[in-house]
Formats: structure tokens, sequence, C-alpha cells
């Protein structure tokens, strides 16, 4: 059975996720989220699945964006099992219940969730993984993957928790936090160790970045993945405001080399 995976990512582990995941179902395809904003259609397989991280709780801001705006506006009918696979490090809170909501708003219904605990590059909250960490992470990632994929190709069912009053808290307590805490376009430098190499650019899943003369500048649409945070390779974008922890995620492990403009 034809499977489609459609992923965010940021730093890199939903990207690894997703791979790993396509190799182990076979007959499967890896679609990244932020090119498919720019698509007006794609076509929908039997089985579909969303990666992507936990950001505070929730779905990346891109992904229900991708589903109110391209998503819902496919031809679902060849939808037969539709699932949802997370990386996260801390805690899951609504992540899977959101996208219930949405996906339901849209026209789909979720069959199967799961998640995987990855290291996190959330650097305002914790420090960067030891490489020992890393290892233990992927490892351990691995196997879950193994898991994860022998439930899709027997399509288990396995529904998210729904805590009493989800779609309440959803949209009138919880996406509200999140979305105030999401705007960090404020929080962002440029040092002057910039060389101009346009990577933060080229990579923004959000292209909430633009150059001028030659150096970054972020507009108000960014979804706090830190991945021009961590991927920069002069360590030349820095927090103006916030405090910090210590070191930088730019987890070469993955694979993740992933551009979305030129």
């Amino acid at each position: 059975m034809k499977t489609t995976l459609l992923c965010f990512s940021g730093t890199g582990n939903s990207y690894y996720i997703a791979q790993k995941l396509c190799s182990e179902l076979g007959d499967c395809q890896v679609l990244m989220i932020p090119s498919l904003m720019e698509t007006p259609t794609f076509t929908i397989t039997e089985q579909v699945g969303f990666v992507f991280p936990v950001y505070k709780g929730f779905p990346p801001n891109l992904v229900p964006h991708f589903i109110e705006e391209v998503f819902q506006k496919q031809d679902l009918s060849p939808l037969k099992y539709l699932f949802l696979v997370t990386t996260r490090y801390l805690f899951q809170a609504y992540t899977f219940q959101t996208m219930e909501v949405l996906l339901k708003e849209a026209g789909a219904v979720v069959s199967y969730a799961n998640h995987v605990v990855m290291p996190d590059g959330y650097i305002p909250l914790l420090n960067a993984p030891s490489e020992e960490k890393i290892e233990d992470l992927y490892t351990k990632a691995d196997r879950k993957v193994a898991e994860i994929a022998q439930d899709i190709t027997t399509e288990v069912i396995r529904l998210p928790h729904r805590p009493p009053l989800s779609r309440f808290a959803i949209n009138h307590v919880m996406l509200p936090i999140h979305r105030s805490f999401m705007d960090t376009a404020l929080d962002f430098a440029v040092t002057d160790a910039c060389t101009s190499c346009g990577i933060c650019y080229r990579m923004c899943p959000s292209a909430n970045i633009e150059m001028k003369d030659g150096k970054p500048v972020f507009d108000r649409a960014c979804t706090g993945c830190l991945g021009c945070y961590h991927r920069c390779p002069e360590h030349a974008i820095v927090f103006k405001t916030r405090k910090v922890r210590e070191g930088y995620y730019p987890n070469p492990r993955s694979g993740y080399q992933v551009e979305y403009r030129s």
C-alpha cells in the first residue's frame, strides 16, 4: 500500500524519523510541508502520515496552516488510514488533540498516533544535548520507528487520549498562549561573525528570513524551530534579550540539509 509522509522539521529530528519510517514501510514517499505550501495540489495516497515535532505542547504553526490552506483542499477520497508521528523530548500536551480537531474539520479522521523521543535543541529552556545523549536517544528512536512501522503496516488503530473539554481548551486557552509564545521574530540578532552565506534564508521553513545588504532580517512569521540558530556555520545568529542555555544542535546525524529557497 502506498504511503505518503507529510513532514515538518526544524533541526532534523522529524526529518530523520520520516526518512527512517519511509525506509521501513517500503512503498513510501516523504513530502516536506513547507514545499507543499507553494504547491496547489498533490496526490493523496491510501495511507497518509504527518511527521513533525512538538513545540511547547502543540504542532508547529506551519502544520495547522498547511492543513487549513492546502491539505483540506485536496481530494481525500483515496485516504484509508491517517496517522500521526511526533518527535518530542519532554511532553506531548495537546499536540495530538489539536491535530485531531484540525483534521476532522478538514474532513479526515485520525486512526493512529504515536511519538518518538528525540534530542531537544530548544536552548531557551534546555542545554543542547551531549553526544552521549544523542547516541542513546537515536538508538532508542530506531527501535521505536520499527515498532511504529509494524503498526502502520497492519493498520493498527491507536487513538490519542482525549482529555475532558479538549476542544474548548485547544481553541480558547492553549492555542492563543501557544501562538503568543511562538512569536520570536524580535528575539534574534546577527553578529559581525555573519559571512552572508545565506543558509538561514534558504533553509527557513516559514520563509521568515530575508537577506538585506547581505545580512538576514527576521519577519514575524517565525515558527520557533531554531533551525537557523543551530545550522548557522558561524554561530552568528543570537538571541537579543532571552537568556538561553548552552550549546548548539546542528544534528548532522539526521542527514537534514533541506533548503526551500535558492
